[in-house]
């Protein structure tokens, strides 16, 4: 048999345990239907801030200075506005900051306690324009280079109170709904992969599959195949929360990159998947019983479930020193940096620096848990400690 033929095989062998496991798990029933309940629950989640929130009231804005009174009249004419008009601009800032107005605008500068939706700051922008240009021409001359200097208006220069970190209603809304969707989808497979090795260790049936299989075929087609069932979900999942908010209008008003940011939540659950999954499949292969599986499986879950709860901390404070760190640090890394990509601009090198050391813990963890699988899968009794797997005969 040439090279090839043998990596063929080898190939062929991994892909079988794929495709088996796509056909037990992913075809299931309870598979299926578990996916369209989910899907569903996305999209009612996706849709619910307008739901809650969507009226038709006007928008209350403030305006002061010396444009106050032309940018009044273009809300006027633009409709949906609720002016209120102030002697200075400290007083159209504070009664935002009161929770009087949604906005206020004066000399320049579009005040908001969280910032405004892209549609409200787009039409306040062409009023601000508006009013400026013909409050310029009404003091110019109307000579040409006149007309052209007042013509030459600044767009808004756009200032947010955020003093404490805390974003908005709908950025804590958007990052938690991703930590829940990375959570759910790291979890459930990574409890299927441990609990499959243990099933085939405790019916003996990995003693027939060895004969004509490799170990790392075994456990490489067992991860690959639950990894691609949960892409399918996680695709799903974020095409429909994605879709939903579109269709409602709701994407517009969320922060910038936040669409991104959900689709690039994939890769990052691509490489966590194979952190943990990797490690789930090592840790299962220690023990013989269904019932020892929790045993070995507590610093797994417990490692997500700090993970989970980290990223629903820093949605309170995403540039904190706290967030920084734990969107840095895996395996934390891998549910609090797409979070927190969703709801803050996080600068590029934080990012590279976060995927860097994710995979390279990914790379750890299967070279690991391949160890510890083709040392201990066909181990029958007590349960096996990890340092004696370890020192166990390849």
């Amino acid at each position: 048999m040439t090279n090839q033929d043998a990596e063929t095989s080898r190939l062929r062998g991994l892909m079988l345990v794929a495709g088996r496991e796509i056909r037990v798990r992913g075809l299931a029933k309870s598979n299926l239907i578990s996916l369209l309940v989910t899907v569903v629950i996305v999209g009612v989640l996706a849709a619910l801030p307008t739901l809650i929130g969507g009226d038709d009231s006007d928008e209350k804005i403030g305006l002061a200075g010396a444009n106050a009174a032309a940018m009044e009249s273009q809300l006027d004419a633009m409709g949906g506005f609720e002016v209120t008009v102030y002697d200075s601009r400290a007083e159209a800032e504070q009664a935002v900051k009161d929770e009087e107005l949604e906005a206020s605008v004066a000399d320049g500068v579009l005040f908001s306690r969280e910032g405004v939706g892209q549609e409200l700051q787009t039409l306040l922008d062409a009023a601000w324009q508006a009013a400026s240009v013909q409050t310029n021409l009404n003091e110019a001359g109307l000579t040409d280079a006149q007309i052209g200097e007042a013509l030459a208006v600044q767009p808004l220069e756009v200032v947010s109170d955020e003093a404490s970190g805390i974003g908005s209603a709908l950025d804590y809304f958007t990052g938690l709904i991703i930590s829940i969707i990375m959570f759910m989808m790291l979890m459930t497979p990574v409890q299927y992969i441990a609990m499959g090795v243990v099933e085939e260790k405790s019916s003996r049936i990995v003693e027939i599959l060895l004969t004509s299989l490799k170990p790392w075929q075994l456990l490489g087609g067992k991860i690959i195949g639950l990894g691609v069932i949960s892409l399918v979900n996680l695709v799903a999942m974020i095409a429909v929360g994605l879709g939903v908010a579109s269709a409602t209008g709701l994407l517009d008003n969320l922060p910038e990159g936040t669409a991104s940011a959900a689709i690039s939540a994939v890769g990052w659950w691509l490489i966590a998947f194979l952190l943990f999954g990797a490690l789930a499949g090592g840790v299962g292969s220690l023990v013989s019983r269904q019932e020892e599986a929790g045993s070995v499986l507590t610093p797994l879950i417990m490692a997500l479930s700090l993970s989970y709860v980290g990223a629903i901390f820093l949605l309170n404070a995403p540039t904190s020193t706290f967030a920084e760190v734990l969107s840095i640090v895996p395996p934390f890394s891998a549910i609090a940096m797409p979070t927190r990509m969703a709801i803050a601009e996080v600068p590029v090198w934080q990012v590279s620096l976060s995927v860097a050391l994710l995979a390279a813990s990914a790379a750890g963890a299967l070279a690991l848990g391949s160890q510890l699988y083709k040392r201990s899968v066909l181990y029958t009794g007590s349960r096996l400690k990890l340092t004696d797997a370890l020192r166990r005969a390849a």
